[in-house]
Parts: structure tokens; sequence; C-alpha cells
């Protein structure tokens, strides 16, 4: 394994970024009947990493 294998930071957080856009645009057209007739969702998101370097992605919804 080289470090050339391993991607840098910055490369991963706009693939995060670039991935997540993505996904919205359809979580957007999914949820917007939704949204209109039951109420409003709000979206929390949270990224980290335990002690080991182990990631975790946390999104949380709360209905308005």
């Amino acid at each position: 394994l080289k470090e050339t294998d391993i991607p840098h930071r910055t490369k991963m957080c706009e693939q995060v970024i670039m991935t997540w856009k993505k996904y919205y645009k359809v979580l957007k057209v999914e949820l917007g009947a939704f949204c209109r007739t039951m109420g409003r969702i709000s979206f929390t998101v949270d990224i980290w990493s335990d002690v080991n370097r182990s990631p975790y992605l946390a999104i949380t919804g709360h209905w308005i």
C-alpha cells in the first residue's frame, strides 16, 4: 500500500459533499409530497470518528 493509494482528506470531503448533493436532490423529490401534506422535516447531520479512526455518519430527521 502506497501513500498515493489513500485519498487526501480534502478529496474525501469533496466526494462526501458531492455525493450528498446528488442524494439530496433525490430525497427532496421523494419527501416533497409528504412535506406538503404532512408538515415539514428538519434534518441534522454529523460525521465523526472514534479513537480507532472508525468513521460514523448520523442523520436525524425531525418532523415538525
